[in-house]
């Protein structure tokens, strides 16, 4: 609170922008000693504190990192498109931030895009926050596999419009962006089944008996 106060209730002074990030590491401390049920109030104080050192010292250097931790707490917090709105801010810090800020917050605005149902969207963010992340990352996979749920859905969304050429290539390029990923089976599956349902045999064909070969052990083998 004291922190705060020198930080933002004060005509601004050498030690504002100082006393503000004190104020998030005082929060940072104390979240260490709460209870589960205590924490979510907390996140948002801190959250809140964040906010407000971004805004009143938008050019001090650690605020891209202070607003990269916020649309995480945001995001966590289920509050998507403040979560988003504040992860652009950090996209759009210049110079421009760190790696590994940038990969938090293209996670965070194709996170918040996926669950609004916008998979061309967050199909690109997810494709920038993997361009970020060595492949030796544990959240690495994490990502190729929301990648994939992005093309997926993306097929969804055209067979249910009654779009199936558009559907089949989206099914198909499943195994493009994540060859490992194990939802490429049924979104191969899917693509031949949109294709006889079009009555594109040798499409059909193709893909099915590419899947024979590549999936012996499939359940959907017998179909």
């Amino acid at each position: 609170v004291e922190y705060e106060k020198t930080a933002y209730d004060y005509p601004r002074h050498a030690k504002s922008a100082d006393a503000g990030y004190a104020a998030l590491l005082a929060y940072a401390e104390q979240e260490k000693r709460l209870v589960a049920p205590d924490k979510p109030a907390w996140l948002q104080r801190v959250t809140d504190s964040a906010l407000r050192f971004a805004d009143a010292n938008p050019a001090d250097p650690r605020a891209p990192t202070v607003l990269a931790h916020a649309a995480e707490r945001l995001y966590a917090l289920h509050v998507p498109a403040r979560a988003a709105s504040v992860a652009q801010r950090v996209l759009a810090s210049k110079p421009e931030p760190p790696p590994a800020l940038r990969r938090t917050a293209w996670t965070v605005v194709a996170h918040t895009d996926f669950e609004k149902g916008a998979f061309d969207r967050a199909e690109a963010g997810y494709q920038q926050a993997l361009a970020l992340t060595p492949v030796k990352e544990s959240s690495h996979g994490a990502l190729v596999e929301r990648l994939a749920a992005t093309v997926y859905k993306q097929g969804e969304q055209s067979r249910s419009a009654g779009k199936l050429p558009e559907a089949a290539a989206h099914f198909l390029r499943v195994g493009k962006v994540a060859p490992q990923s194990p939802i490429r089976a049924n979104a191969e599956y899917d693509a031949a089944a949109v294709f006889i349902a079009s009555k594109n045999w040798s499409g059909a064909t193709q893909v099915l008996e590419n899947f024979r070969r590549v999936y012996p052990g499939s359940p959907l083998q017998a179909d």
